[in-house]
C-alpha cells in the first residue's frame, strides 16, 4: 500500500492506514497492483494475498516496487518529489 500521503509514491496510487479500511474501500472487480518500497519488502505480498482471501479476483504484485519503478525512470509523486 503506497499512495497520496507518503512522501513519494507511484502516480495514481492509493494508501490505506489499514487493511480493514481497504477492504470496505476497494471494488472486488477491479484491478489491483499491490508494491513495496523494493524487492525485499514483503508487506505487499502479505497484502495481496489477503485481497485473494477477501474474494478480489484481479491482484498483482509489482515485486520490484516503488525502487524499480524510479530506478527506471517512471514518474513519481510526493512531497520528496522535485
Amino acid at each position: 500500500m503506497s499512495g497520496p500521503d507518503l512522501p513519494k509514491h507511484i502516480p495514481g496510487s492509493l494508501h490505506f492506514a489499514t487493511s480493514r479500511e481497504a477492504l470496505q474501500s476497494l471494488n472486488k472487480e477491479d484491478e489491483i497492483v499491490v508494491y513495496c518500497s523494493d524487492e525485499n519488502c514483503i508487506a505487499s505480498t502479505a497484502f495481496g494475498q489477503l485481497l485473494e482471501r477477501h474474494g478480489y479476483l484481479h491482484v498483482l504484485h509489482f515485486a520490484g516496487g516503488l525502487a524499480e519503478w524510479e530506478l527506471a525512470g517512471y514518474p513519481l509523486e510526493g512531497e520528496w518529489i522535485r
